[in-house]
């Protein structure tokens, strides 16, 4: 009589009813396939127990599934189903599961608190047999698997890798992330936000907004509309924005009053560092093509006292 009853083709009838029967088999398997530790058995597949008399064991017994097997074999190990060749059919669909490979995940990536998700990467998920929940359930978003693990965290989304596709595009999520930005930059009163240039952007993360196509003074007009900006007290003025008579004006009238210029013949005075500094070195060489006497022209217009209307 042979030893394995397996091997001989067809065991008796109630034969994997008796879990030593199984056990035992399992053993005898993992022999076979060279299995030395506990971990070793992620490797298992259905085709292993085709291969080696155990077809009808699996069929039967287990429902064609090799978790199941590895929960009767070992049932106090703490079997990790995604670390299976293949996870189970309909398992990421149980939100259940899916939070337990997060928090699983947050382990082996040394996560102590919500705040070190932001440095989950796509990558993270494929090299911890996460790719398949993130295709099939998040769209390929680490940033929407994170918000389902952790719900009640107030996540600011451009603190992550990278922000969602279409993110910018909606004005409620920029107006999130300038009031986010305002408390980083100290920002007391708006004039506060003319210090704000594309570099700041950058170094908080706001890169990718720069490259949707907003400007910093486009930014902040929309953030606050009914504020009166001073465009040129940007670290750039808006493209076409001194082909504007009205424009120029405006910026040189002021000039005056920032200069404290009481007079018109006192603009002959002004240097070409003082329009720089005032933020009108584009309009001085765009514009008037770096001439200096035709912007003192201009101004000394503008500041023309308005003659008196004779008494009739």
């Amino acid at each position: 009589m042979q030893r394995y009853q397996w091997v001989r083709g067809r065991v008796p009838n109630g034969f994997w009813k008796t879990r030593a029967n199984r056990v035992r088999y399992m053993v005898w398997l993992g022999s076979r396939l060279g299995f030395s530790k506990r971990a070793d058995w992620y490797a298992l597949t259905r085709q292993h127990f085709m291969d080696n008399w155990g077809g009808g064991l699996l069929a039967m017994i287990y429902g064609d599934s090799p978790l199941t097997a590895l929960r009767d074999y070992a049932p106090r190990y703490d079997w990790k189903p995604w670390l299976l060749r293949k996870a189970p059919q309909g398992f990421w669909a149980d939100p259940a599961n899916r939070r337990e490979y997060m928090r699983w995940l947050g382990q082996q990536l040394g996560y102590k608190k919500p705040a070190d998700w932001y440095a989950i990467r796509k990558h993270h998920f494929v090299a911890h047999r996460g790719d398949g929940m993130l295709s099939n359930y998040y769209r390929n978003s680490q940033i929407d698997a994170v918000k389902e693990y952790l719900p009640r965290t107030d996540w600011k989304e451009w603190l992550f890798h990278e922000v969602p596709q279409g993110f910018w595009q909606e004005a409620e999520n920029r107006r999130r992330y300038l009031s986010w930005l305002r408390g980083r930059l100290r920002v007391r009163e708006p004039k506060n936000w003319y210090r704000m240039t594309r570099a700041k952007l950058i170094q908080y993360r706001g890169a990718t907004l720069l490259q949707s196509g907003y400007s910093t003074s486009k930014l902040l007009r929309e953030y606050l509309p009914d504020y009166e900006w001073e465009p040129w007290r940007f670290e750039r003025v808006p493209n076409g924005y001194w082909h504007r008579p009205s424009n120029r004006k405006r910026f040189l009238a002021w000039l005056g009053t920032h200069l404290e210029l009481e007079h018109p013949d006192e603009w002959s005075d002004v240097s070409r560092l003082d329009i720089r500094d005032a933020g009108g070195g584009t309009l001085l060489t765009h514009y008037y093509n770096n001439s200096m006497s035709r912007l003192i022209r201009d101004a000394r217009r503008v500041h023309e006292p308005t003659p008196r209307r004779r008494a009739a």
